[in-house]
């Protein structure tokens, strides 16, 4: 009799603390609206001037919440880093790049929220790696003559080379504001901003010339909690 209350008791509070941990989690979809630029060392190149593109992100995520205030978050997303190059000499004013990176992306982040039970603030913090999936590039290009300077529009599709880092990792920090429609449903809004720490291209044998990506990111989430 004894074991056998010992038994139900047992399976009593394993039932209890299975319930009590698949209730801290949440999964969802997001997407949004990304602006990329780069960092990189001017290398005697004064006629470029470089500017920021727009891009798109869309991905999933999953959230552990450990109490009231304080989680855990990862998101797992295809991310578009583009940015633009201008060529500044006024011979050559027309002629520009826009380079178009496709990357991979997995950020980690604490996740300490305030607010009411159901629109919550949140201040995110962490890190991330990533992976570059593809690259593209389009723009106007010139060549001249004794006499003439000639302007041509080009769509590339490029491979990568042994001078290209398609691994990146970096900082990641943003603010959300959540919105629970239910005990199950919620809406989220966060902005967040990505700094890398590794650049994506080696350099040359004589030239340093590292090149970082910071990219501001805005996206609509929409989370299952269990």
């Amino acid at each position: 009799m004894k074991q056998t209350l010992f038994q139900v008791v047992l399976l009593s509070l394993m039932v209890l603390a299975a319930g009590a941990v698949s209730a801290q989690w949440a999964v969802g979809v997001r997407g949004g609206w990304t602006s990329t630029t780069i960092t990189r060392s001017n290398a005697c190149r004064i006629d470029e001037t470089y500017s920021a593109q727009n891009g798109l992100e869309f991905g999933v995520m999953g959230r552990y919440t450990f109490n009231p205030w304080l989680a855990v978050r990862a998101n797992l997303s295809f991310m578009q880093r583009s940015h633009r190059m201008d060529r500044n000499l006024n011979y050559i004013d027309p002629v520009y790049t826009v380079y178009r990176n496709s990357y991979l992306m997995l950020p980690v982040e604490a996740d300490f929220s305030f607010g009411g039970q159901r629109l919550r603030g949140h201040l995110l913090a962490g890190g991330y790696g990533g992976y570059w999936l593809a690259r593209r590039s389009s723009g106007t290009t010139y060549w001249m003559t004794d006499y003439y300077v000639y302007f041509d529009d080009f769509y590339w599709e490029h491979g990568f080379s042994d001078s290209d880092i398609r691994f990146c990792a970096g900082l990641v920090a943003g603010a959300a504001l959540s919105y629970s429609i239910d005990l199950h449903w919620q809406l989220s809004l966060d902005t967040h901003y990505y700094y890398d720490l590794t650049s994506h291209h080696r350099g040359y044998e004589h030239l340093a010339d590292p090149r970082y990506l910071n990219t501001i990111a805005l996206n609509l989430s929409v989370l299952y909690n269990f």
